[in-house]
């Protein structure tokens, strides 16, 4: 049987994270231990209205998820130029960021609802790129936008 090659991952599409890897193989496993109980069991149960050949193509399709979007090992030069990607997105997103003191006080700082989701919607694609960049980087602990944010606190 001829594998079809892989197609490349966009530049900011969505990856599987490995919590996320982990979970849609928990769901194959359950679908091929209720394969394997159906195979034990004869005429007259509930074994024999199983959708068998549904079953194998949920298990496909699993197995076509988890390759199409798992991360591709990023070395060199690839993961160097992604590192320094991750920082110039950095500082552009510190900029104008919401601090950690106002999302935690929205009722005593007015308006920080409204910077936050205009700050969201100037930011969208970045925010997209900068969750690929660190799912490639680091997929074990891919570091989080909220850890960007200065803590901001008043210091009266």
């Amino acid at each position: 049987m001829v594998r079809a090659r892989r197609k490349p991952v966009s530049q900011t599409q969505e990856i599987l994270t490995p919590s996320g890897k982990a979970d849609l193989l928990d769901q194959r496993r359950d679908i091929e231990d209720t394969l394997r109980e159906a195979e034990n069991f004869g005429k007259g149960t509930a074994a024999e209205q199983l959708d068998k050949e549904g079953l194998r193509r949920q298990i496909r399709h699993i197995d076509n998820t988890v390759e199409a979007l798992s991360p591709q090992k990023a070395t060199g030069k690839t993961k160097d130029s992604l590192v320094r990607e991750a920082r110039q997105l950095a500082e552009h997103f510190r900029k104008g960021l919401p601090t950690k003191y106002e999302m935690d006080h929205p009722a005593k700082c007015p308006g920080a609802v409204r910077k936050h989701m205009g700050w969201l919607a100037r930011n969208k694609d970045n925010i997209k790129r900068w969750r690929y960049i660190q799912n490639v980087i680091n997929p074990e602990a891919p570091e989080s936008i909220e850890e960007l944010r200065d803590s901001g606190k008043p210091r009266y």
